[in-house]
């Protein structure tokens, strides 16, 4: 039942017909008691808020904290699976240069079989820093020597100051190869050495990757 009260005069105050009479000194301590009532919800009210906003900060400081070791732990796997990479990579490289060489020395031997001629673009290439040198000597495979005396003339043009040229025979050389000799020193050009030459070069290449 909802009451409500009415001022009947200064020394009492009545409820609705039916209901006991309380005197104004009691409800005078009613009234403060509601109001102590009221400050004490407003209080609880902003306590609450206050906790809400402590629990948010809880809970956003929680939240980044969980980050922070989140990406902590992200970047312990990223620099893990980068050194696994490098270790496969570094792997792989010792792995591909044995694989690369075998694969050259087989097609290089499958081209000279083929096209015997090839040693003729061996024998120029290898002629290259010795262009100007004014004697020469070229020792080939026995194979070799047939193919290169039907372009002697073809080779010395090539070579702007020579005054001594020839082209003979040597039993140590493999097919394929040769060995220059002039006033200066002497180029190997057998593919045994070809090929440490080009391993080094691979190696040097490799590591700047």
């Amino acid at each position: 039942m909802n009451k409500f009260f009415s001022l009947l005069s200064e020394k009492k105050i009545a409820l609705s017909p039916g209901e006991k009479i309380i005197p104004k000194k009691e409800f005078s301590s009613l009234k403060k008691a509601n109001e102590i009532l009221l400050e004490v919800k407003r209080e609880a009210l902003k306590y609450k808020k206050e906790i809400t906003k402590e629990c948010e900060l809880l809970k956003e400081t929680a939240y980044k904290k969980g980050f922070d070791e989140g990406l902590l732990k992200l970047n312990t796997h990223i620099l893990t699976l980068s050194n696994e990479i490098k270790n496969f990579s570094e792997e792989m490289k010792k792995k591909i240069l044995p694989i690369a060489l075998k694969a050259a020395k087989k097609i290089l031997g499958e081209e000279l079989k083929l096209y015997p001629e090839r040693i003729l673009n061996i024998v120029t290439q290898s002629l290259k820093p010795v262009m100007q040198h004014k004697q020469i000597k070229i020792f080939v495979n026995k194979e070799d020597l047939k193919i290169l005396e039907k372009h002697k003339n073809k080779i010395k043009k090539i070579l702007q100051q020579v005054e001594i040229f020839s082209i003979q025979e040597r039993d140590d050389i493999e097919k394929g190869g040769c060995i220059i000799e002039t006033e200066a020193g002497i180029i190997n050009a057998q593919l045994e050495n070809i090929w440490q030459t080009l391993e080094v070069a691979f190696e040097e290449y490799m590591k700047k990757r």
